[in-house]
């Protein structure tokens, strides 16, 4: 939809005047030029880059090793250099964006430097050697969003890694590497999210303070939901690959449920912030879903498991409502539709594929989809009308 016709429709709905809508248009025709100059800016520079590129790749073979490392720091240098000059004359994208390209180019001079000496190393250590490396550089210039998330990100990969690897070097048995994996893998979300929490963070780093909260709640969520898959098998593989240690899934999502609880009755600074104490229940009831799929001596059912998902699907939307995630409740209404019609299909079984029956099915999803638009504008409505009542 064009701008005009939103500001015509917001006119209409009176959630502007016409003088605001005018003022409105012609700010922003004002600047479609300076967009139009700035997207071509940006294509003629990535032009240059990627002439560059294959310039350099075509003539890979014949530059000897040595050029290509000292070419690299030299690159390396120069983009410091922006870091720093950016840092100097208080050029906030010139500093972030700088060093977001040195942090990539941490990564590409460590494989080079691999390639070129022929080491063994291996992608785990190079992750962490990066880590290593960039950890500094992220601290001491980022502070925005993307970089926040640029060293999330190779800090949980660089984690993953190394954590399988140094749990391989103890020379355990296979289900007791595995059961130290799990109790690894479970902590990540759960940690990230709690260290958001500090308050210290929040003051310090904003954008990290966020980045931890969203990555470590996204990271829950997705475990939440993954949890239901349990169901279309019984548990007899955990008994067979953990063994004597059966109990470790079930402790793991004891402890987490406990503690996220425990966090959000006891620590002040998260007692006291609705949007934290919500948060902690979310990772609670993950926990508590976690549990649940791990009945021992339950058999398998596609039912339970479109259960469990729209259950859970549910609790996250309902929690969402007063925190104002208007995002999330859209998103859980659209995945409970979408299961519901998985579960048709699975319960249809080969009628699905069958003319009629795809008739059938494509009636029975449009009926879904018009009961979901209704029950996310409800939502949607209370959400505007709690918003309006806390202002």
């Amino acid at each position: 939809m064009s701008l005009n016709r939103k500001l015509k429709k917001w006119t209409k709905a009176d959630l502007i005047s016409a003088e605001q809508a005018k003022a409105i248009f012609s700010h922003e025709r004002k600047g479609i030029g300076a967009k139009y100059f700035r997207g071509l800016i940006g294509l003629s520079l990535l032009i240059i880059v990627a002439g560059i590129a294959l310039m350099i790749a075509s003539n890979w073979a014949d530059i000897s090793g040595g050029t290509k490392i000292i070419c690299h720091f030299l690159l390396n240098a120069a983009i410091a250099y922006a870091v720093w000059r950016g840092k100097m004359t208080n050029h906030f994208w010139m500093r972030e964006g700088a060093t977001f390209i040195l942090g990539g180019l941490n990564l590409t001079l460590i494989a080079l430097i691999g390639q070129v000496y022929q080491l063994n190393g291996t992608l785990a250590s190079a992750s962490l050697l990066w880590l290593i490396i960039s950890t500094p550089l992220f601290l001491s210039f980022g502070l925005s969003r993307l970089n926040a998330v640029a060293w999330t990100v190779g800090f949980i990969t660089a984690l993953g890694l190394n954590l399988h690897l140094q749990i391989s070097n103890l020379n355990l048995a296979s289900h007791q590497e595995l059961a130290l994996y799990l109790c690894g893998l479970a902590a990540v979300p759960n940690v990230l999210m709690l260290t958001g929490m500090i308050p210290k963070l929040k003051e310090l780093r904003q954008e990290w303070h966020d980045t931890y909260l969203v990555t470590g709640a996204g990271l829950l969520i997705i475990a939440g939901l993954t949890s239901s898959i349990l169901w279309y098998s019984d548990l007899d593989w955990i008994s067979r690959e953990l063994k004597t240690l059966s109990w470790v899934p079930l402790f793991i999502c004891a402890f987490w449920a406990a503690i996220h609880m425990g966090a959000r009755q006891f620590i002040t600074s998260i007692a006291q912030n609705t949007r934290y104490r919500a948060l902690c229940l979310i990772g609670a009831i993950t926990a508590v879903f976690w549990l649940s799929s791990l009945i021992p001596g339950r058999g398998s059912s596609e039912i339970m498991s479109a259960v469990q998902f729209i259950l859970y699907m549910g609790i996250i939307g309902y929690f969402s409502i007063p925190l104002g995630l208007n995002a999330l409740v859209s998103a859980s209404v659209v995945f409970i539709t979408l299961r519901i019609f998985m579960l048709y299909i699975d319960l249809a079984g080969p009628m699905f594929f069958m003319g009629g029956g795809m008739i059938i099915s494509g009636v029975i999803l449009l009926l879904i989809l018009w009961g979901a638009l209704k029950i996310d504008t409800r939502i949607k409505l209370k959400l505007m009308a709690m918003q309006e009542d806390k202002s």
